[in-house]
């Protein structure tokens, strides 16, 4: 095991100039997005607004990704990748500025649907984006590399969010939840979406269906045909996308709760809340590193099954335990197992599909994942949680997980054979050009 780590800095060195560009952009987004996720909510309150206001422009994004998703989809696999990503960046940094910059509630409104746009590109775009820029034998070491970047640096967007407003309050003379040392925070964080613009622009030709040059060349691809052509590419399309709608949906009805989960079970603070959640992400970006070397051992479908279905347990005790130190440990191993396998699962799905269907898949995984994880799921979880507590709610989420992890070892155990002793890291081989998935929780 330590040996195969010890190839994590050579491949990182083998990585394709594109591919390093797109590694720093992940790294600044994550950042930015850390912070946004810790200030936004605190930053608008603090402007008068009430949380229905709160709520409508956190849910702006989703309904973008519903109505936008698919359309884009399909224009990136016909046009290319490169010039959505530039354009989803650009619209992304606009809108962080433009939030931080205004206080009406229709400035709000409008810089909060750019953003829902500018997310939606990036989301769409971002998974399809990595495929173009690697080769098969490096492809799930690129991808476990990117999701670990991007949970360490979500670590200090994290920090430096809850840091900076309790340095900056005092020395404006207000409180640290004042407007003033909150929006400076909040667009100390957004100039990081800005800086995220640069390694993008300065990506050259992607190869595959990405093609095109560069942020202005012509990708026309009028022959493309990003929907399914039969019956079996449309039953393929439902078999990747079931078993991850599933998942989204419990996730949905308890990650977005966890907050409330550790105030109102255990009274913790909102810092002590946030040290957790940061915590966690180290813990899970961790984690995600030693996916690709199972996978070497197992192949990608028995790694995403195996640690998937062993995070039951530890979720359920979630659910039904009430000592803080044995939640905290279930919740750290929970997160870890459960999302460590989120880019072996990327690269299965995408895989399974021709190179010109990639952002059209994306696109739909996506909006099952917001009509899920941001509508239906906590809405019934609120529901449940209201009549009986989080230990129902959080049940619930144990049963989509397991019949959404079993679909998906059904739908696909005949896929890969297990690898050959002495594949690389990256080498999980699949049986033919194979691989899947999404949505984590």
């Amino acid at each position: 095991m330590l040996r195969a780590i010890s190839e994590y800095p050579g491949m990182i060195r083998a990585f394709s100039p594109n591919a390093r560009r797109f590694l720093l952009f992940t790294a600044l987004n994550s950042i930015s997005w850390s912070a946004f996720n810790l200030t936004f909510n605190l930053y608008i309150h603090s402007l008068g607004y009430n949380q229905d206001f709160i709520g409508l422009l956190n849910g702006l994004p989703s309904i973008i990704i519903l109505v936008c998703g698919l359309p884009v989809g399909m224009a990136a696999d016909r046009y290319g990748y490169l010039r959505f990503l530039v354009i989803g960046s650009v619209l992304t940094a606009a809108s962080a500025f433009g939030l931080g910059l205004s206080s009406a509630r229709m400035a709000l409104l409008g810089f909060s649907l750019v953003g829902g746009l500018g997310g939606t590109l990036s989301w769409v775009i971002g998974a399809p984006m990595m495929m173009a820029i690697s080769t098969k034998e490096e492809r799930v070491f690129l991808f476990s590399v990117q999701f670990a970047l991007m949970m360490g640096s979500g670590f200090l967007g994290s920090m430096m969010a809850g840091a900076l407003p309790e340095v900056a309050g005092p020395l404006m003379g207000v409180a640290p939840t004042a407007t003033a040392p909150l929006r400076l925070t909040y667009l100390v964080g957004a100039s990081f979406n800005l800086f995220a613009v640069i390694p993008i622009l300065r990506m050259t030709q992607v190869a595959g269906n990405g093609q095109a040059a560069a942020a202005g060349g012509d990708g026309h691809r009028p022959r493309a045909r990003p929907l399914p052509q039969s019956w079996q590419e449309f039953g393929l399309f439902m078999k990747l996308l079931g078993p991850s709608a599933l998942i989204s949906f419990g996730a949905g009805a308890m990650v977005v709760f966890f907050q409330l989960f550790f105030k109102l079970r255990f009274g913790l603070n909102p810092g002590s809340i946030g040290v957790l959640f940061a915590f966690s992400s180290v813990v899970t970006a961790a984690a995600t590193l030693v996916s690709p070397l199972l996978a070497r051992r197992l192949g990608r479908v028995r790694t995403i099954v195996l640690t998937q279905m062993t995070s039951i347990p530890f979720l359920l005790l979630l659910a039904y335990s009430f000592s803080l130190p044995a939640v905290v440990v279930a919740y750290y191993i929970r997160s870890a197992l459960m999302n460590m396998s989120g880019p072996l699962q990327t690269t299965f799905g995408l895989e399974q599909v021709r190179e010109e269907q990639r952002a059209t898949l994306t696109s739909l995984s996506a909006m099952l994942g917001s009509l899920g994880r941001g509508g239906l799921g906590p809405i019934v979880s609120g529901y449940l949680q209201v009549k009986s507590g989080f230990s129902l709610a959080f049940t619930m989420t144990t049963v989509c997980y397991v019949i959404g992890t079993l679909l998906f070892y059904l739908f696909f155990r005949k896929t890969e054979p297990l690898p050959a002793r002495g594949a690389g890291v990256g080498g999980a081989r699949a049986g033919g050009d194979q691989s899947t998935s999404y949505g984590r929780s």
